[in-house]
């Protein structure tokens, strides 16, 4: 199988550089010494409940650091990778060699995924060093992986859209920071407030006890299922059995909170997962959609 030649070509140029693997190797350390300033209760004699919190904690820690370094990295990756053509004169170029712009984009979008893959998987061992805490599974930790690669799917495809847009890469750049905030921002307000917020009663909360998974799912807003945060937390309370407080105080959730329990916080979270996936889907065609337009207006111009 022959493979995207834009992908083939970023990537090996990617891993010639000199800072990729120092990249890997910092961010690893960063993690590793983190997990074991959170671990280092369990060096000791004896294992008692509080260390095995402890340990879950720790993991939850871990999990959220490696959200955040995601929001950070991958719109950086992504709005430079067509902007970037475009400052260095070489996007024409590219489209002269007969690759496309759809090849383009899902060239750029693949290598970067790649990329920021190879980072997660990279965190596997450290993430399962709480295996020896007990508390958490090793399918546990691959679903909270996978969940952290879709993640970074769905801030990448946001990267390219706005790499499309814009000619510069810094403009490009902050845009995208700006848009992700927004979504997230956005998506939380929107299913507290205004005009689609889910208005639960008390007999509607009571009905919903006794409805099933789907039924609660369903009622809960629909701007809750694109909030890449909330799904992860969701995820974290579905696997270790805390985070609950967290919910119903520090992100004021306490009507959701009270739902996705009825529904099961687990189901939820590969809900949040399914529809995160689809709008990546969709914004990567956007963004092949607004090149194909720019493109093809510039040739008739010329």
């Amino acid at each position: 199988m022959k493979l995207n030649p834009i992908f083939e070509s970023s990537a090996r140029r990617r891993m010639r550089m000199g800072k990729t693997p120092v990249i890997l190797t910092a961010y690893l350390a960063a993690m590793l010494v983190f997990a074991v300033c959170e671990l280092s209760a369990f060096f000791g004699q004896g294992v008692g409940v509080a260390k095995m919190r402890t340990g879950i904690e720790g993991y939850i820690w871990m999990t959220a650091i490696q959200f955040f370094l995601i929001i950070l990295v991958a719109p950086a990756l992504s709005a430079g990778s067509i902007a970037g053509e475009r400052e260095r004169q070489t996007f024409d170029l590219l489209l002269v060699t007969g690759v496309g712009t759809r090849r383009m984009v899902l060239g750029k979008l693949t290598e970067n995924l790649a990329f920021l893959v190879l980072m997660i998987l990279c965190s596997a061992p450290v993430m399962s060093l709480v295996l020896v805490t007990g508390g958490v599974s090793a399918a546990d930790v691959l679903a909270t992986l996978l969940y952290l690669a879709v993640i970074a799917l769905a801030a990448l495809s946001v990267g390219m859209v706005m790499s499309a847009i814009f000619r510069r890469t810094l403009v490009a750049v902050i845009a995208s920071y700006l848009a992700i905030f927004a979504i997230g921002a956005g998506t939380w307000a929107l299913a507290k407030h205004g005009p689609i917020a889910a208005a639960y009663t008390y007999d509607g909360l009571n009905h919903l006890a006794s409805a099933g998974t789907p039924a609660a799912i369903r009622s809960l807003p629909v701007t809750i299922l694109l909030n890449p945060a909330v799904g992860l937390v969701m995820l974290l309370a579905g696997q270790t059995g805390i985070l609950h407080r967290t919910m119903q105080t520090t992100m004021r959730l306490y009507d959701i909170y009270t739902v996705s329990g009825y529904a099961g916080f687990t189901p939820v979270a590969w809900v949040i997962l399914g529809a995160m996936l689809a709008a990546a889907l969709l914004m990567t065609a956007l963004a092949c959609l607004i090149l194909h337009l720019q493109t093809g207006a510039a040739s008739r111009r010329r």
